[in-house]
C-alpha cells in the first residue's frame, strides 16, 4: 500500500499539468477559429467565452489519455533515471507490482473520462452548438455569404442570391433554389422569391414547384407560402455535432431505428464503441507508456515527456484510420475499427513487459 500510495502521488502533478496544458491549446484553437471565420466585432465575448468552456468536455474526452499517458511514462522514468526501481526490484517487486498502481490511476481516469463522454458532452456540445448558430447569424453580413454558395437545409440542399441582416438573429434571403432527391431517378427544384430566417424557422414565399425525371419536367406549379424547421448550426461550415450531442441511449435508439428500415448505420455503431474504447486508452496508456520509459529512461532527463506523446501520437493517427477509413470498409467489423488500436498497444505492451522481467 505504502508503494500505491507514493506511486499514484507522483502521478497528480504531471497528470494535471498535461491535461490542463493540452486543452488550453485546444481552447486557444477554438478561439483562433472563431476569429479567422466571424467578425468578432459583431460577438460579445460572453458568448465566445460560452462556446469554448460548452466545447471543454469534449477536448477532455481526448486530453484525459493524453494526462494519463504523460502521468504515467513521467513518474515511472523518474523513478528508474534515481534507481528506485532498482531498489523495488532487488526487494522482490516485479515491474508488474510497479505498474499496478499506474494502472489502477489509469482506471479511475477512465471511468471519470466515461462518465464525461455519457453525462456531460452530449448536453455541452449541444449548447455549444446553439451558441455557435447564434454567433454565425449575428456575424453575418454582406460578404458573410456569397451568391450561390450552397448549404446544407434538412433534406434540401439550398442556393441563395443575397442575405441580409436585420436584428441580432433574423435573416432576409432573395431568390432562394432548393434541391431535393426524393427517390432515385427524381428530382425536386423548389423556387422562392425570397425567405425569411428566425432562431430556427425558414419561411419561404412567392414559390414555384419544380419536378424532374431523368431530366424531363413532369410538373410546374405555384406553390404558396411554406416553412422549413431547421436551425442555422453553420455545419456546412464547421461540420456536424449531432453524433456528439447523442448520449449511448440515443445513438443504440438510432441504430436500430436505421436498421429497421434497412439503412446502414455503421458509422453511428463506430461512434457508440468509440464511447467505450476512448475512455479505456486512458487504462492502455497508464500500462503501456511506463513499460517503455523504463525501457527508455537512461536516454535522458525528457524521455518520459517525448515517450508519453510519441505512444499518445501513434494511438490517435491508428485511432483516425481506423475509425475513419478502414471503418467505412464492408469487410471491416465495427469492433475492429473502435477498438484495433487499444487491442495493438496492449499488445506491444505486453511484449516490452515480457523483455523488461
Amino acid at each position: 500500500m505504502r508503494l500505491d500510495r507514493y506511486v499514484i502521488r507522483e502521478m497528480i502533478v504531471p497528470f494535471l499539468i498535461g491535461t490542463v496544458a493540452v486543452v488550453l491549446m485546444f481552447q486557444i484553437n477554438a478561439y483562433m477559429f472563431m476569429a479567422k471565420t466571424y467578425n468578432l466585432e459583431r460577438i460579445p465575448l460572453t458568448a465566445i467565452i460560452q462556446y469554448i468552456m460548452f466545447k471543454t468536455p469534449e477536448y477532455m474526452k481526448m486530453t484525459l489519455p493524453v494526462g494519463t499517458s504523460l502521468a504515467a511514462a513521467l513518474t515511472i522514468t523518474r523513478i528508474a533515471r534515481d534507481s528506485e526501481l532498482t531498489a523495488m526490484r532487488a526487494a522482490g517487486a516485479r515491474i508488474l507490482r510497479v505498474v499496478a498502481p499506474v494502472a489502477a490511476f489509469g482506471l479511475l481516469v477512465a471511468i471519470g473520462n466515461f462518465l464525461l463522454v455519457e453525462r456531460v458532452i452530449p448536453e455541452a456540445t449541444r449548447r455549444a452548438n446553439v451558441i455557435l448558430m447564434q454567433a454565425g447569424v449575428m456575424a453575418l453580413d454582406r460578404s458573410s455569404m456569397e451568391s450561390n454558395a450552397l448549404i446544407k437545409l434538412g433534406q434540401y440542399t439550398a442556393s441563395f442570391g443575397s442575405v441580409k441582416r436585420i436584428g441580432d438573429f433574423k435573416l432576409v434571403i432573395d431568390d432562394v433554389t432548393l434541391f431535393e432527391h426524393p427517390e432515385a431517378g427524381m428530382t425536386v427544384v423548389i423556387t422562392a422569391d425570397q425567405a425569411t430566417y428566425d432562431r430556427g424557422v425558414w419561411n419561404f414565399t412567392g414559390g414555384y414547384y419544380w419536378q424532374l425525371r431523368k431530366g424531363e419536367l413532369y410538373l410546374a406549379e405555384p406553390r404558396g407560402a411554406f416553412t422549413v424547421n431547421q436551425k442555422i448550426v453553420v455545419d456546412s461550415l464547421f461540420g456536424s455535432g449531432e453524433r456528439e450531442e447523442r448520449s449511448i441511449q440515443q445513438l443504440e435508439e438510432k441504430i436500430r431505428s436505421s436498421q429497421k428500415i434497412g439503412i446502414s448505420a455503421k458509422e453511428d455503431e463506430i461512434e457508440l464503441q468509440s464511447r467505450f474504447s476512448v475512455p479505456a486508452a486512458c487504462l492502455v496508456f497508464s500500462v503501456v507508456s511506463p513499460i517503455f520509459g523504463v525501457i527508455f529512461a537512461r536516454s535522458g532527463g525528457f524521455t518520459g515527456v517525448l515517450v508519453s506523446f510519441v505512444v499518445v501520437l501513434l494511438y490517435y493517427n491508428a485511432f483516425v484510420v481506423s475509425t475513419q477509413i478502414l471503418g467505412k470498409f464492408s469487410w471491416c467489423p465495427v469492433w475492429f475499427a473502435a477498438w484495433s488500436p487499444n487491442l495493438a498497444f496492449v499488445v506491444l505492451g505486453l511484449i516490452a513487459l515480457r523483455r523488461l522481467e
